[in-house]
């Protein structure tokens, strides 16, 4: 019995500290939608509107480690001249391209679209979306 109860108490010990561990090392989520800039549109991004959605989906791991950088970090998706190539971050977000290792938004809201195909304009639009309104 003494084993058993001490069993329980290192396996919840050991839960908890790898459960804090992996929250700790994330940043905390913006309240109000962030701006990312490309070269002609800025795109506001709502997180709130996005929680379901784990982090790492975009957010995807760099050299096997967690990321949280901003997609646009000079070394990352920084090129808002290209519309192509994996540093291009036009591409990274509208690309349906296999060589990507995380979902781009355009493929996210196209799944979404094709649910829902009333928001359509709202989702996948180039002008009058949610993500380019103007």
């Amino acid at each position: 019995m003494k084993s058993a109860t001490l069993f329980c108490a290192v396996f919840l010990f050991c839960a908890f500290a790898l459960a804090t561990h992996s929250f700790a090392n994330q940043p905390e989520v913006p309240k109000d939608p962030v701006a990312i800039k490309g070269s002609k549109k800025t795109v506001m991004f709502p997180h709130a509107n996005h929680s379901k959605i784990e982090c790492v989906v975009c957010h995807h791991k760099v050299d096997g480690k967690e990321n949280f950088q901003k997609c646009a970090t000079a070394g990352c998706h920084d090129n808002l001249e290209e519309k192509k190539g994996l540093n291009s971050l036009y591409f990274v977000m509208h690309s349906k391209s296999k060589e990507l290792k995380h979902q781009t938004c355009l493929e996210c809201h196209a799944k979404v679209v094709a649910e829902k195909p009333d928001l359509k304009k709202a989702m996948t639009s180039c002008k009058g979306s949610k993500c380019h309104p103007e």
